[in-house]
């Protein structure tokens, strides 16, 4: 079966066979980053949005990756704010809209410093400048699925996350992705 799969992509142009030796294409590669996109952006949907659990998130998304259009997957990209990462942390390819983004439409998922005094909000990812500030951030409980309330903007970012309050440079206000709560 992998032989007559390996036969079929070479005939669709999708990969070049050379003995035991298999490379994509230019073709096969484009076509590997559209769907590790729609299989990503899924997983950022259904995880963020939905609240679906790790299981019946990764079957759907399976299921989305062959079903999505183009068009379609350009407006869940735009409806979450176009994330850089899966809820995995894994990179998503970026797509023409990602290129075009503007702040016309306001995201679903905004950095931090987008929200508003009094402001409610869950933690939905981190993208910190550095990979030791990803364990700061976490040692202080700012972590995803945490709940925090933005209480000023200026002259730092001031948080409060339980019964916790903390200062933030804009810096890092803005390596925090959020989803407004409401409440």
């Amino acid at each position: 079966e992998t032989a007559d799969v390996l036969e079929k992509m070479s005939r669709m142009g999708l990969i070049v066979r050379k003995g035991d030796r298999i490379r994509l294409t230019e073709r096969g590669e484009s076509q590997g980053r559209t769907i590790v996109r729609r299989y990503r952006l899924a997983r950022r949907l259904l995880h963020d949005v939905f609240e679906v659990g790790e299981d019946a998130a990764h079957e759907t998304a399976c299921a989305f990756e062959h079903i999505l259009s183009p068009e379609v997957t350009d407006t869940v990209c735009t409806f979450l704010g176009h994330p850089p990462t899966d809820p995995k942390g894994r990179a998503i390819p970026p797509g023409d809209c990602c290129r075009r983004f503007t702040r016309e439409i306001r995201p679903l998922v905004l950095p931090l410093r987008d929200l508003d005094p009094g402001e409610r909000a869950r933690i939905v990812f981190l993208l910190p400048g550095s990979p030791s500030r990803m364990g700061r951030l976490g040692n202080l409980g700012l972590l995803p699925g945490s709940v925090i309330r933005l209480v000023q903007k200026a002259p730092s970012y001031v948080i409060e996350i339980g019964e916790t309050t903390l200062a933030l440079e804009e810096a890092i206000a803005g390596e925090i992705f959020v989803k407004k709560t409401g409440a």
